[in-house]
């Protein structure tokens, strides 16, 4: 598709000829340029102007449209690249769907900033379709909505770095290097309000360092349930949550073990 004014002077019927009672629906009129450059003016509902370089106008088809005068459908001509133009118009009206549903809220003057929203955006919308792709392949049903597709990228962007964090170089006032809790922060807790867990890909990530460090005592997230609450001393160092890790149970490993 292009616009009337972005296509330079083609040799073809003026588009107010066109637009006139006495030309019927499916009335075309077409160029080629020297450089193979197909031009091509289909009368619709309105006048769509179409570019191309890979299909031509042959072999038309037919098509079904409503007519006013008879009102009913009849068959009217189609070029080729028309008709592929139809087939695969609603990928694009629905990659702009999926974009618009959660855009990203982005206000700027610079024109830049804001195409760079829309392709992330857009990247977001594609690996979603990819993740469906694939999930239904695997024969599961359900998977993850859009919504928490995005949600699910976030918290995975926006956790605090849980491996090997950046240490700064130590002064004379700084602790002693054994003390492995010098530069670990763990959320304070607030009364009534549940306590930040992390994500699946962090919590089941063999590859980071989870190792248990001793704090304060609180409530263990993994065997604790209403009405027998245990508390524990020990921390994981990358989830930051307290875990049991005693002769009698063994929360620690547990809580860090995919349920295949």
């Amino acid at each position: 598709m292009a616009r009337e004014a972005r296509v330079g002077n083609p040799p073809l019927k003026s588009i107010q000829d066109m637009k006139r009672k006495s030309e019927r629906h499916g009335e075309y009129s077409y160029t080629t340029s020297d450089d193979g450059i197909l031009a091509i003016w289909w009368k619709d509902n309105n006048i769509l102007t179409v570019l191309s370089t890979d299909i031509g106008v042959n072999p038309a088809t037919k098509c079904l449209r409503y007519s006013k005068e008879t009102k009913r459908k009849e068959e009217v001509d189609c070029p080729s690249v028309i008709k592929s133009y139809n087939a695969n118009m609603g990928g694009i009206d629905k990659s702009d769907m999926l974009v618009h549903l959660y855009k990203t809220p982005m206000k700027s003057k610079r024109w830049y900033m804001r195409f760079f929203a829309y392709c992330l955006d857009l990247c977001v919308c594609n690996a979603w379709l990819c993740y469906r792709r694939d999930y239904r392949g695997l024969g599961e049903t359900g998977g993850l909505t859009l919504k928490n597709f995005r949600l699910q990228i976030y918290k995975s962007l926006s956790n605090q770095r849980p491996a090997l964090p950046y240490r700064q170089p130590r002064s004379s006032t700084d602790t002693s290097p054994g003390d492995s809790t010098s530069t670990f922060q763990l959320p304070k807790a607030i009364r009534g309000h549940r306590s930040a867990i992390p994500n699946a890909p962090m919590r089941f990530d063999k590859i980071l360092f989870h190792v248990p460090l001793h704090q304060t005592w609180q409530t263990c997230k993994h065997c604790s349930k209403k009405g027998h609450v245990i508390h524990s001393s020990l921390v994981c160092q990358v989830c930051k949550v307290h875990l049991c890790l005693n002769s009698e149970r063994n929360c620690f490993v547990e809580y860090h073990e995919a349920v295949a």
